[in-house]
């Protein structure tokens, strides 16, 4: 694998360029859905994507921030946002890296950069939920200090999708 760099967005990358890496993040989540059981729309990966850039500004300063990796080649292998829930408490959200780029540190280094614009953003606490079958980042997590928690938060995911309810892993991690 080639060095990846890891880029903070000020503003938002080219639709069509963050759209690949989204495209590949959604599809993702949704199999991954369809073998919980779940029956998703085929449009839903659009669906989503249509969410995010309605709501893409949250993920840019002050509100929050938008990191991606890319390669060598310039080519995105890696996403990952937050945004601010509130005064105290920033969301982690779309932590995505490509086949080709996991097992590099590439997903560790997307979150702690955006741990980092936290931290300048005042936030005192950090919180990400993920699905059961996400393995990785189930695993990653709690290697970076996040504490999974018993009780479900009021995350993003949490409020839009009740039907996830009993599929959500919640973690936090004070700043």
């Amino acid at each position: 694998m080639d060095r990846i760099e890891i880029e903070l967005c000020q503003s938002l990358p080219p639709r069509e360029a963050l759209n690949g890496i989204l495209k590949q993040y959604y599809d993702l989540v949704v199999r991954r859905m369809r073998e919980m059981g779940f029956e998703i729309d085929q449009a839903a990966p659009e669906s989503a994507l249509a969410e995010f850039w309605a709501h893409s500004e949250d993920y840019l300063p002050p509100h929050g921030c938008l990191v991606i990796a890319r390669n060598s080649s310039g080519e995105i292998v890696g996403c990952g946002m937050m945004k601010r829930l509130d005064p105290e408490t920033g969301e982690l959200k779309r932590v995505f890296v490509t086949d080709a780029a996991r097992g590099t540190g590439t997903g560790r280094a997307l979150i702690e950069a955006r741990e980092k614009v936290a931290r300048e953003m005042g936030l005192k606490r950090l919180v990400a939920d993920t699905l059961t079958p996400n393995v990785e980042m189930r695993s990653l997590y709690p290697k970076l200090g996040f504490v999974e928690l018993d009780a479900p938060i009021e995350t993003t995911t949490y409020l839009d999708q009740p039907m996830l309810h009993p599929h959500l892993h919640f973690f936090a991690k004070d700043l």
